[in-house]
């Protein structure tokens, strides 16, 4: 049973316009488990002939994103596939333009994966918001014909939300997520010990209550904690403080330190990603 939430007739039309090419089709959806894949894949079970749900991931993804696609997949009971795949070798060196090669090297997988099933298209969960912004590997999904319905129907973030909401989707009020690899600034080389100890960290800070919005941004000796800047006074207890101090300390940090911008998706001219 839909909720309250209401959506107006001009959102049901994006709505419709998103879908009016995947109608009859079978897709592949690369599927993350966050609020834009999720929705394509509510979405899409109302006009697709098949629909198979696939998770890509690799070293740079974390182990709590992977159960929670999991879990949606569950939820949303849409067969789903893990593809598992190797980052290469020249990505570790985090040049600037990482995310346009990893975007190209996973979805030109998702292709070859969807053309061994028999399937008809990829698609993805760009929406119209995500345009904006530092988005490199935006070009490598035009490049390669990755069909994104909810950026045809220019269906915008907050949109989305409504959709999931007007739908009692669990995932309508989910931070968006990135991976790890993200948390380091272009041109610091990537390391798995990094990637683990921010991995850790965010478990760590999640497990104490700050999952609105949370990054651990990694600068080898010094950490920078980008949360909600709503949460500031819960993290400044002492209590809290001195927890986190510990925890990060033992994960090799020398000094721990909390962004006063707090959380926000992507800052390009820092060469860092969302």
């Amino acid at each position: 049973m839909s909720s309250e939430i209401f959506m107006d007739k001009d959102l049901k039309k994006k709505i419709h316009d998103s879908m009016v090419s995947l109608k009859g089709k079978s897709v592949i959806i690369a599927f993350s488990g966050g609020v834009d894949s999720t929705v394509v894949a509510h979405l899409t079970q109302k006009v697709c002939k098949d629909i198979l749900l696939i998770t890509v991931i690799s070293e740079w993804i974390s182990d709590y994103e992977i159960e929670e696609a999991q879990a949606i997949s569950e939820y949303l009971k849409i067969p789903h596939d893990i593809l598992k795949v190797n980052i290469k070798k020249h990505l570790w060196d985090n040049p600037p333009d990482r995310c346009f090669h990893c975007k190209l090297f996973i979805f030109s997988r998702l292709l070859e994966y969807c053309s061994q099933k028999g399937f008809d298209i990829v698609v993805d969960g760009t929406n119209a918001s995500d345009i904006i912004g530092h988005r490199p590997g935006l070009k490598a999904l035009k490049q390669l014909g990755i069909h994104s319905p909810l950026l045809q129907g220019n269906i915008t973030k907050e949109e989305v939300r409504q959709i999931a909401m007007h739908n009692n989707l669990p995932i309508a009020n989910k931070p968006a997520m990135a991976c790890l690899a993200s948390r380091i600034p272009y041109g610091e080389k990537i390391t798995l010990e990094k990637l683990t100890r921010v991995e850790e960290g965010e478990k760590f800070l999640r497990e104490l209550g700050f999952s609105r919005q949370l990054r651990l941004r990694d600068h080898n000796t010094i950490v920078r904690i980008e949360i909600d800047s709503k949460d500031f006074t819960t993290l400044l207890e002492k209590d809290t403080i001195n927890q986190i101090v510990e925890k990060l300390h033992s994960l090799g940090y020398s000094f721990v330190t909390l962004d006063l911008e707090g959380y926000r998706p992507s800052i390009p001219e820092n060469k860092e990603n969302s």
